[in-house]
Formats: structure tokens, C-alpha cells, sequence
């Protein structure tokens, strides 16, 4: 390949001029968002799609970061791939020519064969993989199925299903089965009460393994941890999401009540199944919905036990001779109903494993990322972080709000620098990926402005109770986007003014940032007088725009449409002069000395000017 090894690339995008990129610096990150080396703007594509890496003896390989819409050669999906003469591959709706030559890309006339290395499945011997992963029909056209997928990526050399407990990478064949026989007890990992982990020979007709006994164990675990993982993670992608806030900020109460509106307002509105992947992993969440939200007792005081260190929302395992605590994860399953508009379309695609992490604040602290607590080392894999922040910590909201009665703003209660917490997630997050601390991440960042309810006479703008719309045409509900960046906007805006850190920390390190207000209960605590500690009186919860950060989540990734182009609102504009600068475009506003600063990731949305009643548009 000569002194320095490189690649081609072409992208073809319907309606646009192709576009060539060198790539000479690995490993190369393609995506959607900017931050990525390579920049597809388009909404097949994921935020961070797919990565070029330099294997040794200066081999480039192509790999799928677990993308919405995948990789396809030859109409086969695919996970990884060697680049080695000339592919023609399709991510998403996006075409991209791959070569180690310019010239090589530039006199291709038709995509180019399958390589060897394509990913496709080889004929595999072992019964043990046929067991696991049955036999599905492929073509780009139906979807293959998650399992299937899943089958593909074992036999093209990626390790293919990725631990929620661990985030071991490994092959299909490498699950572990949990023997079910009373006999079977002691496991060199979590212990001499342990059901013992075993790797099977014997399988029943419908799958499951036969262990020792001669008993049928259908549950699997991880070949590392030896946790359990369910049948549904294993048959589905997974979607990673990390929630990451200061001690005491709301993050179990926010993620009680998101669980809790999700599950009926995916269902209600559009057509999007949302329900638990195991129970017995969820059992603390569900207890914390049915304090909140199924409580007997509608007025007496209530209220979720704390986040702890250790304890229920751990699992303790013994790796590398070492006891270690790792997360326990909220599994949830994704699916689209049967009523969707694009059931069979969309089925394959949608199908998805949500794995949720909440940790105590503690470990996001400066100092605890301890080797034996590796507790945070799911943000690595998470597609996408809400970073919850508590404007009743931050002194400098407290100042500026009055006219309010809660014991959250009480003199004694605690306040805390939060930007912190974020820059110590923000430098594990890069020494953990190797990421250069000069380079965005492809992740996006969601800032969620906790209790809104305290603070709401300081956003100018009046919010409606729902972001979206039913829409006729779709026969479902469709999200209002540019609401929810003009709103983002105008809270930056805000942010900027009172906590100008927290703004620019986060902005160095992701490609797209969102800050949207949210209220996890709509009203104040009330302090205990028997405990001395708050509570909140289950039948006056009120959640409000609690799920907006998790549809756009969806949103993101094609699941959820938004309002057509054609039917959005739109406010007169000005025509204001822009300069783009970076990615950040100078907007002037008349009588105004200082330009407004307004990120690309703004770019096509109408937006409007914070303290005035004018509207203007970003190109895009």
C-alpha cells in the first residue's frame, strides 16, 4: 500500500453531486452528525454510522457501529468488512463506493463482486450456532431478521452481540447456558450459590441446551460475566443509553417517570411497542413506577429510596481475579405494533433491545473510576447520553428564582458545580475510546434542564403540553422537530447567560447537543415532618415533557416521523446576514453589537431570536 496507507471513498446520494474523500488518518468515523471524519447529512444515516480502522499489516477494515438502517453488499447486510479491491456498498439510502486507489474508484462503471472477506455467512458445521440463530430468508428488500443479523455477524469475524452487563464483545457460539438441575450449583464467577454456567453440546428440538442432567435450560449468559442475558437482547440490536447526572439531581425520578409515560403514550400515539425485556431486571424500576404512578395511597407523602454505591442495582462478579461491581441494566424491547402504518416494512428494522443505565451520582465523581468499580464504562457504548442537570444545585439559577416555595431551594440543601460531572464523563469517555481530546464525539448529547416546574418564568417561550401531532396522512402521531430546536435554542440561550461552562463543555465534545426542559413530577416536593426528608403526593404528578428526549431519541433513528415538511408552521422571517464560521454560524441581529452564535446542528430549522419576536433560518 506504500509508505502510507489510505483509502477512497465515494459517496452517492440521490439528487446530489458525488462526493470523493481521501482517508489517510484511522480510525475514520463516518456518520451523520458532525464531529465524524466523513459527514453523510442524511436521515438514513446514523449518528455515527460506521468506522474505518487500520488492522495490523496495514489491513483497512470497514465496521458497523450498530446503525439503524446497516451496511448492505449485494443486498446482504453486513458488519465488517476488508477493504481490498474495489466494494459498492449501501449504507442506509446513501451509496458509498470503497477503494484503495483513486483511480481505482474513479473507472468503476458497476459496483463492484463480493469480496472474500464480505461478511456473508459461511457454511458453518457446528448444530450448536444453527440452534441459537434459525434459519431466516435475507434480501434488502424484506430486512433480515435480528437473529439472523446476529448469525451474519458471527460468521464475518465481529464479534456480533455485545454483554449489557459487561459489554463483552462475542461470537453466537460463545453463550454460555445456565444449568436449570438443583444439583448444578457453584459458579466460578458469582459464586458457590450460583447455578453453574456451562458451554452445551445437547440441544432439546426447540433450541434449548441440555445440561448434565439431561434437564432443558433455555436461559443463556455471558461467556465473561456469566450474568444472564435474555432471549430478546440476544435476538435484537441493541440501543445503548446512558443517564449521567450530579448526586441527589432527580435521574431515578426522571427515569421512573420517562418508563412510565413511554409505555403508553409509544403505544397510543405512534404505534411503537414498549415493554419490559425481563422483569426481573426491571423489578426496581417497576417498583419505583408503582410508587409513583400505582400507589394506593394518592395522597400521602412518597418517595424513591436513593441511588445507592452497591447493593440491588449491582451485580457482583469475580473477573480477573478481582470482585468487581457492574451495573444492573433496564432492558426494554422495542418493537412496532401490528397497527403501524409500515408494519412489515418496518418490523425488522424497529426491532430493538433499549438497555438504560442509572448510576448513583457518586460515580461520576472525579476519583471514582476505580478499576474494581468499572460502573460508568457503559458510556462507551451508549448511542446517545442525557446528562440531567439540576438548576436547584446551581446557585446562580437559585438567584434568579423567585416567587417559588420548595424545600429544593432551602438554604441548607445542597449545591454543586455540575459541569464537573460532565467534564470527568467527557474524559472517561475519551480514555477509555482512545478518542483524540482535539476530536467531537459522533454521540449525541442531550442536556435535560430538570424541574422545569421551579424554573419556568426564565425561559422565554410558552411551551405546549405535547410536542407532537396526529397526522392523517401517516395514521399516527408525528413529531414537531423544529418546536423542539427552537425550544433547545432558546434554553441554550438561557444556559449560556447564567452557567456559560456547562454550554461550551458540552459542546466540545459532541457534534449535536440538545437542551430540553423537563419535569419529572410538574409540581414541588413537600418536606416530611415526621422524616425530615421530601416527598411527593402521588395523585398531583403531572409529568411534563418527561419522554421528549427519548422520542427524539427514536426520532433520530427513523423510528418516530416528523411533521411533513410541507404542513410545518412557519413564522414570518428576516433576512438576517449569516457567516459561517467552523460550525458555528455568526447571525447579525439588528441592534445588536454582538452577532448570535448558533451551532450547525441548528441548520434548516427556523429559530428565533432570544427577548425578540424575530424568526430567521440557517442554511443548511
Amino acid at each position: 500500500m506504500g509508505a502510507t496507507t489510505s483509502c477512497f471513498l465515494r459517496i452517492v446520494r440521490a439528487g446530489l453531486p458525488a462526493s470523493i474523500h481521501q482517508v489517510s488518518q484511522f480510525p475514520c468515523r463516518i456518520g451523520r452528525l458532525e464531529g465524524n471524519e466523513v459527514v453523510i447529512a442524511d436521515p438514513s444515516i446514523s449518528s455515527l454510522h460506521a468506522i474505518l480502522s487500520l488492522q495490523p499489516g496495514g489491513v483497512i477494515q470497514l465496521e458497523d457501529q450498530w446503525s439503524t438502517n446497516g451496511i448492505y453488499l449485494n443486498s446482504r447486510r453486513v458488519s465488517q468488512i476488508v477493504v481490498d479491491r474495489l466494494l459498492s456498498l449501501k449504507l442506509g439510502s446513501v451509496r458509498m463506493d470503497l477503494a484503495l486507489s483513486e483511480e481505482e474508484l474513479l473507472n468503476a462503471d458497476k459496483p463492484a463482486a463480493a469480496p472474500a472477506q464480505s461478511g456473508a455467512v459461511p457454511p458453518r458445521s457446528l448444530s450448536r450456532a444453527e440452534a441459537l440463530s434459525p434459519a431466516q430468508s435475507g434480501g434488502y428488500g424484506s430486512f433480515d431478521s435480528p437473529a439472523a443479523t446476529i448469525s451474519r455477524m458471527a460468521g464475518s469475524g465481529k464479534r456480533g452481540i455485545v454483554c449489557p452487563h459487561c459489554w463483552h464483545r462475542f461470537d453466537i457460539d460463545e453463550f454460555l447456558f445456565i444449568a436449570r438441575h438443583q444439583s448444578l450449583i457453584g459458579d466460578p464467577v458469582l459464586g458457590a450459590d450460583a447455578q453453574q454456567r456451562f458451554l452445551p453440546s445437547r440441544f432439546t428440538l426447540e433450541g434449548n441446551a441440555l445440561d448434565a442432567s439431561g434437564t432443558s435450560c433455555p436461559d443463556m449468559a455471558c461467556p465473561r460475566c456469566h450474568l444472564r442475558i435474555p432471549q430478546a437482547a440476544s435476538e435484537m440490536p441493541p440501543l445503548f443509553l446512558s443517564i449521567v447526572g450530579a448526586t441527589s439531581s432527580g435521574k431515578s425520578y426522571f427515569l421512573t417517570s420517562m418508563s412510565w409515560e413511554l409505555r403508553n403514550t409509544l403505544s397510543r400515539d405512534f404505534a411503537i411497542s414498549f415493554a419490559d425485556t425481563d422483569a426481573v431486571n426491571n423489578q426496581l424500576l417497576n417498583d419505583f413506577e408503582e410508587t409513583l404512578f400505582l400507589n394506593s395511597d394518592q395522597d400521602s407523602l412518597a418517595a424513591l429510596r436513593k441511588t445507592e454505591l452497591q447493593g440491588e442495582l449491582y451485580n457482583q462478579v469475580l473477573l480477573d481475579n478481582m470482585m468487581i461491581n457492574l451495573p444492573k441494566p433496564f432492558m426494554f424491547t422495542v418493537t412496532p405494533a401490528e397497527h403501524h402504518p409500515k408494519y412489515l416494512e418496518v418490523k425488522e428494522k424497529m426491532s430493538r433491545t433499549l438497555v438504560l443505565y442509572d448510576n448513583a451520582g457518586e460515580h461520576f465523581e472525579p476519583g471514582m473510576d476505580l478499576v474494581d468499580n468499572p460502573t460508568t464504562q457503559h458510556l462507551l457504548h451508549s448511542d446517545t447520553i442525557f446528562f440531567l442537570f439540576d438548576p436547584s444545585k446551581d446557585v446562580r439559577f437559585r438567584r434568579r428564582i423567585s416567587g417559588v416555595d420548595d424545600p429544593q431551594l432551602a438554604a441548607s440543601s445542597r449545591v454543586q458545580r455540575q459541569e464537573i460531572i460532565l467534564t470527568e464523563m467527557i474524559n472517561r469517555i475519551k480514555k477509555y475510546s482512545g478518542m483524540r481530546s482535539s476530536k467531537r464525539s459522533g454521540k449525541t448529547l442531550i442536556v435535560v434542564v430538570s424541574k422545569y416546574d421551579l424554573w419556568r418564568q426564565l425561559l422565554d417561550c410558552e411551551l405546549p403540553d405535547k410536542a407532537w401531532s396526529w397526522e392523517s396522512s401517516f395514521n399516527t402521531c408525528v413529531l414537531d422537530v423544529n418546536l423542539i430546536k427552537n425550544t433547545s435554542f432558546q434554553l441554550r440561550s438561557l444556559l449560556e447567560e447564567v452557567c456559560p461552562e456547562l454550554v461550551s463543555t458540552a459542546e466540545s465534545f459532541a457534534g449535536e447537543v440538545l437542551y430540553l426542559p423537563n419535569s419529572a413530577l410538574g409540581h414541588s416536593p413537600e418536606l416530611n415532618p415526621e422524616t425530615g426528608m421530601i416527598g411527593i403526593r402521588p395523585g398531583q404528578i403531572e409529568p411534563f415533557w418527561v419522554t421528549l428526549p427519548m422520542l427524539y431519541f427514536f426520532y433520530q433513528r427513523g423510528f418516530i416521523p416528523a411533521i411533513p415538511e410541507e404542513k410545518r408552521q412557519r413564522m414570518p422571517e428576516e433576512k438576517l446576514k449569516m457567516q459561517l464560521s467552523g460550525d458555528i454560524y455568526f447571525v447579525k441581529v439588528p441592534g445588536r453589537e454582538k452577532p448570535l452564535q448558533v451551532p450547525l446542528s441548528y441548520a434548516g430549522w427556523q429559530l428565533r431570536c432570544p427577548g425578540e419576536e424575530l424568526w430567521f433560518t440557517v442554511p443548511k
